[in-house]
Protein backbone atom coordinates (compact mmCIF):
# COMPACT_ATOMS: atom_id res chain seq x y z
CA UNK A 1 0.00 0.00 0.00
CA UNK A 2 1.42 3.42 -0.93
CA UNK A 3 2.31 5.62 2.02
CA UNK A 4 0.43 8.86 2.59
CA UNK A 5 2.45 11.98 2.11
CA UNK A 6 2.85 13.70 5.46
CA UNK A 7 2.23 17.43 5.30
CA UNK A 8 4.17 19.32 7.90
CA UNK A 9 2.26 21.91 9.91
CA UNK A 10 2.36 25.48 8.64
CA UNK A 11 3.47 27.76 11.49
CA UNK A 12 3.33 31.56 11.53
CA UNK A 13 5.92 32.75 14.02
CA UNK A 14 5.34 36.16 15.60
CA UNK A 15 8.16 38.70 15.65
CA UNK A 16 8.73 38.30 19.39
CA UNK A 17 9.72 34.65 18.87
CA UNK A 18 12.35 35.55 16.26
CA UNK A 19 13.68 38.19 18.63
CA UNK A 20 13.73 35.69 21.51
CA UNK A 21 16.17 33.63 19.48
CA UNK A 22 18.24 36.56 18.21
CA UNK A 23 18.62 38.08 21.67
CA UNK A 24 18.79 34.73 23.53
CA UNK A 25 15.91 35.97 25.68
CA UNK A 26 16.23 34.43 29.13
CA UNK A 27 12.70 35.38 30.21
CA UNK A 28 10.69 32.37 31.31
CA UNK A 29 8.25 30.68 28.92
CA UNK A 30 4.89 30.92 30.73
CA UNK A 31 4.01 27.28 30.10
CA UNK A 32 7.28 25.33 30.02
CA UNK A 33 9.35 27.34 32.49
CA UNK A 34 12.33 27.24 30.12
CA UNK A 35 14.13 30.29 28.84
CA UNK A 36 12.16 31.62 25.86
CA UNK A 37 15.10 31.47 23.44
CA UNK A 38 15.09 27.68 23.78
CA UNK A 39 11.53 27.26 22.50
CA UNK A 40 12.31 29.68 19.68
CA UNK A 41 15.38 27.65 18.77
CA UNK A 42 13.32 24.45 18.74
CA UNK A 43 10.88 25.97 16.25
CA UNK A 44 13.57 27.23 13.90
CA UNK A 45 15.49 23.96 14.20
CA UNK A 46 12.24 22.26 13.10
CA UNK A 47 12.04 24.68 10.15
CA UNK A 48 15.62 23.84 9.20
CA UNK A 49 14.87 20.10 9.47
CA UNK A 50 11.69 20.47 7.35
CA UNK A 51 9.55 19.29 10.27
CA UNK A 52 7.39 22.42 9.95
CA UNK A 53 6.72 24.87 7.16
CA UNK A 54 7.28 28.53 7.97
CA UNK A 55 4.67 31.19 7.26
CA UNK A 56 5.59 34.85 7.50
CA UNK A 57 4.80 38.35 6.34
CA UNK A 58 6.64 41.42 5.20
CA UNK A 59 5.73 42.94 8.58
CA UNK A 60 7.65 40.21 10.47
CA UNK A 61 10.68 40.72 8.26
CA UNK A 62 10.59 44.48 8.79
CA UNK A 63 10.11 44.23 12.55
CA UNK A 64 12.88 41.65 12.96
CA UNK A 65 15.43 43.15 10.59
CA UNK A 66 14.90 46.73 11.80
CA UNK A 67 15.20 45.74 15.45
CA UNK A 68 18.40 47.10 16.96
CA UNK A 69 19.36 43.75 18.48
CA UNK A 70 18.96 41.92 15.17
CA UNK A 71 21.04 44.54 13.36
CA UNK A 72 23.85 44.26 15.94
CA UNK A 73 23.96 40.47 15.96
CA UNK A 74 26.69 38.35 14.44
CA UNK A 75 26.84 37.59 10.73
CA UNK A 76 25.76 33.99 11.44
CA UNK A 77 22.50 35.25 12.95
CA UNK A 78 21.90 37.61 10.04
CA UNK A 79 22.56 34.70 7.65
CA UNK A 80 20.02 32.51 9.47
CA UNK A 81 17.39 35.25 9.38
CA UNK A 82 18.07 35.91 5.71
CA UNK A 83 17.83 32.17 5.05
CA UNK A 84 14.38 31.94 6.63
CA UNK A 85 13.17 35.11 4.96
CA UNK A 86 14.40 34.10 1.49
CA UNK A 87 13.77 30.35 1.60
CA UNK A 88 11.59 29.08 -1.23
CA UNK A 89 9.67 27.01 1.32
CA UNK A 90 8.63 30.04 3.41
CA UNK A 91 5.08 31.08 2.59
CA UNK A 92 4.56 34.84 2.46
CA UNK A 93 1.76 37.31 2.98
CA UNK A 94 2.26 40.90 1.99
CA UNK A 95 0.71 43.68 4.02
CA UNK A 96 -1.90 45.38 1.85
CA UNK A 97 -5.20 47.16 2.35
CA UNK A 98 -7.14 43.87 2.33
CA UNK A 99 -4.99 42.53 5.12
CA UNK A 100 -5.54 45.81 6.97
CA UNK A 101 -9.31 45.40 6.64
CA UNK A 102 -9.07 41.84 7.94
CA UNK A 103 -7.01 43.04 10.89
CA UNK A 104 -9.80 45.47 11.83
CA UNK A 105 -12.28 42.57 11.81
CA UNK A 106 -9.97 40.51 14.01
CA UNK A 107 -9.48 43.31 16.53
CA UNK A 108 -13.24 43.80 16.71
CA UNK A 109 -13.79 40.07 17.33
CA UNK A 110 -10.87 39.23 19.57
CA UNK A 111 -9.89 42.38 21.48
CA UNK A 112 -10.06 41.66 25.18
CA UNK A 113 -9.89 37.87 24.72
CA UNK A 114 -6.20 37.73 25.61
CA UNK A 115 -4.57 37.93 29.02
CA UNK A 116 -6.12 40.35 31.49
CA UNK A 117 -4.77 43.84 30.93
CA UNK A 118 -3.22 43.00 27.53
CA UNK A 119 -4.44 44.41 24.24
CA UNK A 120 -4.01 43.31 20.66
CA UNK A 121 -2.22 46.09 18.78
CA UNK A 122 -2.95 46.95 15.14
CA UNK A 123 0.38 45.35 14.14
CA UNK A 124 -0.55 42.21 16.11
CA UNK A 125 -3.87 42.02 14.28
CA UNK A 126 -2.00 42.32 10.96
CA UNK A 127 0.17 39.35 11.95
CA UNK A 128 -2.88 37.27 12.80
CA UNK A 129 -4.59 38.32 9.56
CA UNK A 130 -1.49 37.24 7.62
CA UNK A 131 -1.55 33.84 9.33
CA UNK A 132 -5.21 33.45 8.35
CA UNK A 133 -4.52 34.48 4.76
CA UNK A 134 -1.80 31.86 4.50
CA UNK A 135 -3.94 29.14 6.04
CA UNK A 136 -1.47 28.55 8.86
CA UNK A 137 -2.18 25.70 11.23
CA UNK A 138 -0.56 27.53 14.17
CA UNK A 139 0.22 31.09 15.17
CA UNK A 140 3.00 31.15 17.79
CA UNK A 141 3.58 34.13 20.07
CA UNK A 142 4.33 35.14 23.64
CA UNK A 143 2.25 38.30 23.29
CA UNK A 144 -0.61 38.17 25.79
CA UNK A 145 -2.83 40.42 23.69
CA UNK A 146 -3.60 37.51 21.38
CA UNK A 147 -6.35 35.00 22.21
CA UNK A 148 -3.92 32.29 23.32
CA UNK A 149 -5.44 28.83 23.35
CA UNK A 150 -8.19 29.74 20.88
CA UNK A 151 -8.74 28.78 17.28
CA UNK A 152 -9.24 31.87 15.10
CA UNK A 153 -10.79 30.95 11.75
CA UNK A 154 -8.90 27.65 11.77
CA UNK A 155 -5.56 28.95 13.10
CA UNK A 156 -4.63 27.80 16.61
CA UNK A 157 -3.06 30.67 18.60
CA UNK A 158 -0.52 29.46 21.11
CA UNK A 159 2.78 29.99 22.82
CA UNK A 160 5.75 28.37 21.06
CA UNK A 161 5.73 24.61 21.49
CA UNK A 162 6.35 21.39 19.57
CA UNK A 163 3.55 20.81 17.04
CA UNK A 164 5.50 18.59 14.68
CA UNK A 165 6.18 14.89 14.69
CA UNK A 166 9.42 14.49 16.58
CA UNK A 167 11.86 11.95 15.28
CA UNK A 168 12.31 8.96 17.58
CA UNK A 169 16.07 9.16 17.01
CA UNK A 170 16.23 12.87 17.88
CA UNK A 171 14.07 12.32 20.94
CA UNK A 172 16.17 9.35 22.12
CA UNK A 173 19.42 11.29 21.70
CA UNK A 174 18.08 14.21 23.74
CA UNK A 175 18.18 16.74 20.89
Amino acid sequence: MPSKKVVQPLVYVDTCVYLDLVTRNKDTHAETGEERWKSAKAIFDAVNENDVRLASSSLVEAEVCCNGEARREKQRTRDLLDGWFTARSTQWAEVDRYLARESVRLINLWQGKGEVGKRMSPADALHLAAALRLGADYFMTHDGGFPLGHRVDGVFVMRPDVVWQESLLKHASGE
